[in-house]
């Protein structure tokens, strides 16, 4: 029998009200985008990176705000123990975890002929390995509770290769690539046990490396784009409150670009 569509059927989608949210790298721009359209959309939250005091301002904020339970809590996603103590925090508190975020980042900037082993590797281990270790702990919890949906922050630079003018970030390329990669394969795992894994591949945001451009090269990053503007974190929002709820219930294994148009350009 065909659905039968009532008004409100929408908003019954992507109401999340009594699930609970967690989100890595929980502060700045676009962790502010991302916390407050769960909060909106019905969802408490923990927030957790290295800087618990940055995460518990957004916290507050979003508390205040949305009238939601947030919780800031520090992890370092780099290291194995912090993300089974983060994970085992947030059940313990909420009793649940319907959804994660993975949105810790790192970058290194510099020619690769120059780059120390050192910053390749706090890189790898940040974005990639901390992208990993998340997944696995939280998705311990979703396939005992019946299922659950991930996340993952990638990049648009996971598609695009820069010259040297242009870029000079390749462990962070390399990393945000292996993140789309990752979301294949671990959504082909864990389909049958009920958790969607997806990601996000944002484009140029007004938020984090955006502001540290210089005018030239903001302008070409401009240029380059087919909508001709810097996008805004609440744009990157959006297709997180498909991929994390009942709205994206049919969408695994997917990496969204929100780039506008960038790679096309």
């Amino acid at each position: 029998m065909a659905d039968r569509y009532q008004p409100g059927f929408l908003r019954e989608l992507f109401d999340m009200n009594g699930r609970v949210a967690l989100m890595t790298g929980g502060h700045g721009e676009l962790a502010h985008a991302m916390a407050a359209t769960l909060a909106d959309l019905g969802c408490d939250l923990v927030l957790a990176s290295r800087k618990q005091d940055k995460c518990e301002e957004l916290a507050a904020e979003l508390r205040t705000s949305f009238g939601r339970t947030v919780t800031a809590l520090r992890c370092d996603v780099s290291k194995e123990e912090d993300v089974v103590a983060t994970v085992a925090e947030t059940v313990r508190r909420h009793g649940r975890l319907d959804v994660l975020v993975n949105n810790a980042g790192t970058s290194c900037w510099g020619l690769p002929e120059e780059i120390a082993l050192k910053g390749w590797q706090k890189v790898i281990d940040v974005n990639l390995t901390g992208t990993f270790l998340s997944c696995r702990e939280a998705a311990k919890v979703m396939i005992e509770r019946g299922g659950g949906s991930i996340v993952n922050v990638a990049s648009v630079g996971a598609y695009l290769s820069y010259r040297p003018r242009d870029g000079q970030v390749v462990p962070y390329t390399t990393s945000k690539a292996a993140i789309v990669h990752l979301t294949q394969d671990l959504a082909a795992q864990w389909a049958e046990r009920g958790v969607r894994v997806n990601a996000i591949a944002p484009g140029q945001v007004e938020s984090g490396m955006t502001y540290t451009l210089d005018e030239r090269t903001r302008q070409g990053v401009v240029d380059s784009i087919l909508l001709n503007r810097i996008g805004h974190p609440r744009e990157v929002a959006a297709v997180l409150a498909t991929l994390a709820s009942d709205a994206g219930s049919f969408i695994t294994g997917q990496t969204y670009v929100v780039d506008g148009g960038q790679m096309l350009g």
